[in-house]
């Protein structure tokens, strides 16, 4: 009976252990932005927060998502940030930490933020020469 015990117990413990917060995929058309409300269309701009407790806020814009993070101070030292990559190659969203983006009036994103994110350095920098820009890191994104 012991051992019986032990043994969900211990099935009990894998499964917990092997729950891990992922982004949560965006329902195009049906959900709404976090910080301004709007239904998210667009694939080009949408963002997220998935935070350290695996609860996602979802944005329709990259700048909505950089407003909210102003509007609320607390900090989640795990919470993720995914962006979407401007170039639609994929619907696979980037970790903000790590994709390039690209600021200007070319980008008609939904909230005018006019950020774009790109998986590559390289991508990027070729669309930055021609609009006569420079990328930016997600820390200089505002």
């Amino acid at each position: 009976m012991r051992t019986k015990t032990n043994i969900i117990a211990y099935v009990a413990l894998v499964i917990l252990i092997s729950c891990k917060a992922s982004f949560e995929p965006i329902d195009f058309g049906k959900d709404a932005c976090t910080h301004c409300k709007m239904t998210i269309v667009d694939k080009r701009y949408a963002a997220e927060i998935l935070t350290g407790k695996g609860r996602a806020y979802k944005f329709d814009d990259i700048h909505c998502l950089r407003q909210y993070l102003k509007e609320h101070n607390e900090v989640d030292a795990k919470a993720m940030y995914f962006v979407a990559p401007y170039e639609g190659t994929t619907t696979t969203f980037l970790d903000a930490s790590k994709a390039v983006f690209i600021q200007n009036d070319f980008f008609t994103s939904p909230m005018n933020g006019h950020y774009a994110a790109f998986s590559s350095k390289e991508t990027a920098q070729r669309l930055a020469d021609s609009l006569k820009q420079n990328t930016l890191t997600w820390d200089k994104v505002e």
